[in-house]
């Protein structure tokens, strides 16, 4: 399939997980899953803990990681012990920390292609305190003019205020701009709302439920596998 052509826009504002960086799994790693070493059911801690965010995690309720792990976990079972907990929390961390360092090769060049370009760049993610402890030993954060995480700023994609802070960082208007993303959290919805134009990255749909991309494609319009092919379709 080839790759469409997209207008240049004056700047680009990225999704993080799934969109730049994947997390490894602690399968990957040769550790078991966080559930299991908390010992509770896995669709509910994953409920709890991402989905419904029942502690307020991304919008900076919780910051610390221990306790945001510990809140979770006893809401579900009283019991789990306090090591059992900072064994979660230590397994958990290292794959973010993965994730977050090493950054494929072709992710960093695409964004240096872009900034070759003269287009600006932003980040917008639902993120909490403990998903980017080691944001400051990426390499993107050098590569992005600004940086929007919702626990900073109290609210979460797919609210207009996140948005318009990348943008605002940016000096730009949502007409000039693109959104990319793997369409999580109603992101492109939002995005389309303010009047960006929407990419939708597919890179990871075998993992994503049945009739999530279906979902997410009305609000997308452009499909790409990834960020390198983004830079392909913008020409540069």
């Amino acid at each position: 399939m080839l790759s469409p052509v997209i207008p240049r826009p004056s700047a680009v504002l990225f999704d993080l997980f799934h969109t730049l960086v994947c997390v490894p799994s602690p399968a990957s790693l040769g550790e078991r899953s966080v559930s299991e070493i908390l010992g509770v059911p896995s669709a509910e801690w994953l409920h709890h803990f991402y989905e419904a965010d029942t502690q307020g995690r991304a919008v900076g309720r919780v910051v610390d990681a221990v306790e945001a792990m510990r809140l979770v976990a006893h809401s579900i079972d009283p019991t789990i012990s306090q090591e059992r907990i900072r064994h979660a929390v230590a397994i958990r961390q290292r794959c973010f920390e993965l994730g977050l360092v090493e950054v494929e090769p072709l992710i960093l060049d695409a964004l240096d292609r872009l900034r070759a370009a003269g287009i600006r760049t932003a980040l917008v993610s639902d993120a909490a305190a403990d998903d980017v402890e080691s944001w400051d030993r990426s390499p993107l954060a050098e590569r992005l003019d600004a940086v929007v995480f919702s626990y900073q700023v109290g609210v979460c994609k797919p609210d207009a205020r996140i948005y318009r802070l990348a943008l605002g960082a940016l000096g730009t208007s949502p007409t000039e701009a693109l959104f990319v993303g793997d369409g999580g959290s109603n992101e492109h919805r939002g995005a389309r709302d303010l009047g960006m134009q929407t990419v939708l990255v597919t890179r990871f749909t075998s993992h994503w439920p049945s009739g999530v991309l279906d979902a997410r494609r009305p609000y997308a319009d452009f499909e790409l596998p990834d960020v390198p092919a983004l830079v392909v379709a913008l020409g540069l």
